[in-house]
C-alpha cells in the first residue's frame, strides 16, 4: 500500500536535496499517469457522440450537443467533493481509488453503445459517468502543490495538468483507431454498421470504453504500490466556503475559466462543431492536434509564469485567444461562400495554443498569491515562516479547488452555447461573440489585478 510521510518540509533547502526531490518527482510521475487516464475517459466521450447517428441512432443536433455537455458538468460538481476527500484519505491511496472509478464510465460506454435502441436518459447517464474523468484534477493537483517548494509549484503543477491534459489529445488519436478493428475479437461483441452517404463501414464502438480497462488497472496498482500519502490536511467543504468570500479567488476563477475552460469546452465541441459547420470536410486526423499543443503548452505557462509573471502572461494569452475568435468569425460559411475549413482550423490552434498557455500561468497564480498574502499578514503578526507558509499553503488549495470547479464548467457551457445558438439563431456566430467577450473581460482583470507594476498582487 502507499506509504505515509509524518514529517514534509520542501522550503527547507537540505530536506529537499537530501530526500524531498526525489520522493516529490515519483509522486508527480504517477499523478500525471494517472490523471492523463482520467482525462482520456472524460473526453472520449465526445468522440462516441460524434459517431453515433453514423451507426443508427436518432439524435437531433441539440442532444448531440447536450450530450457531450454532460460530462464536463458532472466533473466540475465532483470536483468539489474531490478537492477535500483526498486530504483525509491521503493523496496516494486516493491517486489509486480514484482511478479504479474509471471502470464505471469504461464498461458503461462499451456496453450501451452496442445497441441504437438505448433511450436518451441512459444516454445521458452513461455521458454522466465519464464525468467521473473530469473530477481528479482538483485532487491530483492540489496533492502535487504541497510535494514542491513555493518556487517550483508553477512548473511541477505545470508539468503535472499539461500531460495529464495531453489525455485529450491521446483520445481523440487512439479511440478512431481502435473502433476500426476489432481488437478484442467475440469478447467486445459485434461490429456496428458506420454509414454517411456512400461510405458505409464496419466499427467497433464498443471499444472507445473497453480499450481503457487494462490501463485503469496497471495504474491503480502502481499508486496503490509507490504512491506516497503527506500528513493529512484534512480540508473540508468550509474551508473553500472561506476562500469564496475573497475576491481574488473569484478573480482567478475568471482568469481560470477563460484558459481551460475554453481547453475543455473546445476540445469536447470541436468534433461535433466541424462535421456541423464543414460536412463535406473529414476533420479526424486534425482532432487531436489543438489539444495536444494546449496540453504540451501548459508546463510553458508555468514556467513564465514563475519567471515573467502569472498576470503578464495571462493577459497576453486572452489577447491570443480573442484574436483567434475573430480568425473562427472570418472562417465560418455564410449564405455567400462555404468557409474556410484551413483558416478555421488555423484559428482555433491559436485558441488551444493560448489556453495551454494560460492554464499554465493563471493556475498557479492561486497558491502565489495566498502565500503572498500570507506572509504580508505574518509579518504584521510577528508570526514565524512555517506557519505563514501552512496557512497560505491551506488557503491556496482550497482556492485551487473553486477555480478548478468553475473553470470545468467552461466544457458544458461552450457546448452548450453551440446548441442553444444553433436552435435559437440556427447560427454559431452568437456564441462566438460571447467568446470574444469573455477574454477581453479576462484581459482586462489580469492586467488590474496582477500584470501591472502598480497592481495588488503583482505576480
Amino acid at each position: 500500500m502507499t506509504v505515509r510521510i509524518q514529517r514534509w518540509e520542501p522550503e527547507n533547502i537540505i530536506f529537499w536535496l537530501t530526500r524531498g526531490r526525489r520522493i516529490a518527482n515519483r509522486n508527480l510521475l504517477l499523478s500525471t499517469l494517472a490523471l492523463h487516464l482520467n482525462f482520456n475517459v472524460w473526453m472520449m466521450w465526445s468522440i462516441v457522440v460524434a459517431n453515433l447517428p453514423a451507426i443508427g441512432f436518432s439524435l437531433s443536433g441539440q442532444q448531440q450537443f447536450l450530450l457531450v455537455s454532460i460530462p464536463p458538468l458532472v466533473g466540475a460538481i465532483m470536483r468539489i467533493f474531490y478537492a477535500t476527500i483526498w486530504s483525509w484519505v491521503g493523496g496516494g491511496t486516493w491517486l489509486g481509488v480514484s482511478s479504479l472509478f474509471l471502470l464505471l464510465p469504461a464498461l458503461g460506454v462499451g456496453h450501451l453503445v452496442q445497441d441504437i435502441t438505448t433511450p436518451f436518459p441512459l444516454l445521458l447517464l452513461v455521458a454522466a459517468l465519464c464525468g467521473i474523468g473530469g473530477a481528479a484534477s482538483s485532487s491530483h493537483l492540489s496533492n502535487t502543490s504541497f510535494f514542491f517548494p513555493k518556487a517550483a509549484k508553477g512548473f511541477a503543477m505545470g508539468l503535472n495538468a499539461g500531460l495529464g491534459n495531453l489525455g485529450v489529445s491521446v483520445v481523440q488519436i487512439v479511440v478512431p483507431l481502435a473502433i476500426a478493428a476489432p481488437l478484442f475479437g467475440a469478447l467486445a461483441g459485434d461490429p456496428q454498421i458506420w454509414g454517411i452517404g456512400a461510405e458505409v463501414h464496419p466499427v467497433w464502438l464498443q471499444n472507445a470504453g473497453y480499450i481503457w480497462i487494462a490501463p485503469i488497472l496497471l495504474i491503480s496498482a502502481l499508486c496503490f504500490l509507490y504512491a506516497h500519502d503527506l500528513p493529512k490536511l484534512k480540508l473540508t467543504l468550509a474551508d473553500q466556503w472561506q476562500m469564496m468570500k475573497e475576491r481574488h479567488t473569484w478573480y482567478i476563477c475568471l482568469l481560470y475559466l477563460s484558459s481551460y475552460g475554453t481547453f475543455i469546452g473546445f476540445s469536447a465541441a470541436f468534433p461535433l462543431l466541424s462535421r456541423k459547420l464543414f460536412p463535406l470536410v473529414d476533420a479526424t486526423p486534425y482532432l487531436f492536434i489543438g489539444p495536444m499543443m494546449c496540453a504540451l503548452a501548459r508546463p510553458v505557462g508555468g514556467w513564465c509564469g514563475d519567471r515573467i509573471g502569472g498576470g503578464v502572461t495571462t493577459l497576453v494569452c486572452n489577447l491570443a485567444m480573442a484574436l483567434g475568435t475573430l480568425g473562427i468569425l472570418a472562417a465560418l460559411p455564410s449564405e455567400q461562400d462555404g468557409g474556410s475549413f484551413p483558416l478555421f482550423l488555423c484559428a482555433f490552434q491559436l485558441i488551444f495554443l493560448a489556453a495551454g498557455v494560460g492554464n499554465g500561468s493563471s493556475y498557479q497564480l492561486s497558491p502565489k498569491v495566498f502565500l503572498i498574502e500570507a506572509g504580508r499578514l505574518a509579518r504584521e503578526r510577528g508570526d514565524s515562516v512555517a506557519a505563514a507558509y501552512a496557512r497560505g499553503g491551506r488557503r491556496g488549495v482550497a482556492a485551487m479547488s473553486i477555480s478548478s470547479v468553475t473553470a470545468t464548467l467552461g466544457g458544458f457551457f461552450i457546448p452548450k452555447s453551440f446548441g442553444s445558438a444553433l436552435d435559437l439563431f440556427n447560427s454559431f456566430v452568437p456564441a462566438f461573440m460571447l467568446f470574444l467577450a469573455f477574454y477581453l473581460l479576462s484581459m482586462a482583470v489580469a492586467w488590474w489585478q496582477y500584470g501591472r507594476s502598480s497592481a495588488p498582487m503583482h505576480c
